[in-house]
């Protein structure tokens, strides 16, 4: 299963841009919209660990190789169920004071990887429970709502081939995850009535100006790849970010990103 992203080939990026990103830092990020960008976000230095919930920037709330989400699930659920509202409360205050500060290019930069990484995470070592919930509700969807408050939407969209065995239990877990950020999910569940049905969703959410993941999770077999031109069709409307991937959840994989028209993204020195 291959699509292509709108405006280039299939190789990840743009026509003005040649070959994934090997390290951020590399090149500048410049907001360009031609095609996309591609992007690894996998070389930003880890976050250093803490107490409180005072973490200096949000590179790693969400970072599956650190199973970030699953060790703030496993902190709140420590505490005495009297205490956890507060820790939560106090949780979603540091993240809404980090992203208030952001420009509008850290904003949609931070969307990317936050989205992504909830993606990935699932694929290590990942649980789903009410403290993993509520801690990609108090973290996550901070930044959704700031996104929506600034006027900006957020489309991910993953295309993946799956082992039919495992596909049922993927598609149970994995939109729970991105609904607990306030995301809205479709998955075309059939090939056909299924993918016709998840198209008018999307365009629904495309119409209304709502946040949107587009799971085209398929059975790794000889059928044709469905069409994901209405899933990606927002790619360089205003106020829009649109983010693709269709490589396999792993280290050193890239997810393309379509900032919205006229937001420059930050310019990301090499981090040691």
């Amino acid at each position: 299963m291959k699509t292509c992203w709108p405006g280039g080939d299939n190789s990840g990026v743009g026509p003005s841009r040649r070959g994934p990103l090997g390290e951020i830092g590399e090149r500048d990020l410049n907001g360009s919209t031609e095609g996309g960008i591609a992007v690894n976000s996998n070389n930003i230095a880890p976050m250093p660990g803490s107490a409180e919930w005072d973490f200096p920037s949000l590179a790693h709330v969400w970072d599956y190789r650190t199973r970030a989400i699953v060790a703030g699930a496993d902190r709140i659920e420590a505490l005495p169920e009297a205490d956890r509202a507060d820790s939560l409360a106090a949780l979603s205050e540091r993240v809404r004071m980090l992203v208030g500060g952001f420009d509008d290019g850290w904003l949609v930069f931070t969307a990317f990887f936050m989205v992504d990484d909830l993606y990935k995470s699932y694929f290590y070592q990942f649980r789903w429970d009410r403290g993993v919930h509520d801690y990609i509700a108090a973290t996550a969807g901070v930044v959704v709502g700031e996104l929506s408050r600034r006027g900006f939407v957020l489309h991910y969209v993953v295309d993946s081939t799956q082992p039919e065995a495992e596909l049922d239990e993927k598609l149970t877990y994995i939109p729970a995850v991105f609904e607990a950020a306030g995301l809205f999910v479709t998955v075309p569940l059939y090939r056909d009535e299924g993918h016709e049905r998840a198209d008018e969703l999307i365009a629904r959410c495309h119409r209304e100006r709502r946040s949107s993941v587009y799971l085209n999770l398929d059975v790794d077999d000889d059928s044709p790849a469905l069409s994901l031109d209405v899933a990606l069709s927002q790619s360089n409307s205003v106020g829009t970010i649109v983010v693709f991937r269709d490589q396999p959840p792993v280290a050193g994989s890239v997810a393309r990103l379509a900032p919205p028209p006229g937001v420059r993204l930050p310019e990301l020195g090499r981090q040691n």
